[in-house]
């Protein structure tokens, strides 16, 4: 047990001894939020749940709301989409009720994300517009962000290219002047992969190259290795076969650090890999 679960779990018992439910039901969504950072998925979902239900009871519909948006988030990180949709828009109306326009924005962000996961276009694009006007109504620079990182993916993933370019330069821009460097690098390796799927290999390498090197600058090493893994893909599809396998072993042995074992398994047999035939270029998310 980490020293934050444990304290967590400490607050969350001497609420309840106490009686304090809010206490309590605060406890168990910062346990929830710790758990899926964990990739412990059951735990934070019965955490999630719990919270909801003392927000519920209490009658505290912002808490409710919140706890609801994290349950969706979780959800849609498992892609179960049903579960998820129920979690989200119960959040976005109770949001919408109580007219709190950021939570309202990031529930719609949540649905938007979740309909483009199943290839739901035009119910994607509405809600990312949707939350891209609330934010910017309200000058919500990193919720703006994230939604126009949100309609470049969607763009990309109907080849709307032109228009998924303007999403995420506009993202990265914003990223950058709030000083926000994960989702600076973020926005670059997204760009990276809009032009390797238009086969732009020396704009991708450029955006790539710049992403892993502000997530090494930030110690960020997930993000670094998927994007070091990506630099394979790109060197791969143009036949610089031990250039691939070079970042896909850098890619592992990040992996390899920080315990994502199945990414490390994977990126072990894209080494092996890179040394028979040039395959087609890659465009898989992994």
């Amino acid at each position: 047990m980490t020293k934050a679960e444990e304290s967590l779990s400490q607050a969350q018992e001497i609420c309840t001894r106490i009686g304090d439910d809010q206490g309590r039901a605060n406890a168990l969504n910062g346990l929830g939020d710790l758990y899926r950072s964990q990739t412990k998925y059951s735990e934070a979902e019965q955490s999630f749940v719990q919270a909801q239900e003392i927000y519920a009871r209490i009658g505290n519909d912002q808490g409710r709301a919140n706890a609801l948006q994290r349950l969706g988030d979780l959800y849609r990180s498992q892609s179960k989409y049903s579960e998820a949709e129920e979690c989200l828009t119960q959040a976005e109306q109770i949001y919408t009720r109580l007219v709190i326009d950021h939570g309202r924005a990031n529930a719609l962000s949540g649905l938007g994300g979740l309909d483009d996961m199943q290839n739901k276009y035009s119910e994607a694009e509405e809600s990312f517009v949707q939350a891209r006007q609330i934010y910017t109504h309200t000058g919500h620079d990193l919720g703006l962000a994230r939604a126009l990182l949100g309609l470049g993916d969607l763009y990309r993933s109907q080849t709307k290219y032109s228009e998924a370019k303007e999403s995420l330069t506009q993202a990265q821009q914003i990223f950058t002047r709030i000083g926000n460097e994960p989702g600076r690098a973020n926005a670059l390796s997204r760009l990276g992969r809009l032009y390797e799927h238009q086969t732009k290999y020396s704009e991708a390498e450029e955006s790539f190259v710049q992403a892993e090197q502000i997530y090494n600058r930030i110690g960020h090493n997930w993000g670094r290795a998927d994007t070091l893994r990506r630099l394979g893909h790109l060197h791969r599809a143009q036949g610089r076969n031990v250039k691939a396998a070079a970042f896909y072993g850098e890619a592992r042995d990040l992996y390899t650090q920080i315990g994502r074992l199945d990414d490390q398994e994977q990126t072990s047999h894209q080494v092996v890999d890179a040394n028979g035939p040039s395959p087609r270029p890659l465009f898989s998310d992994r």
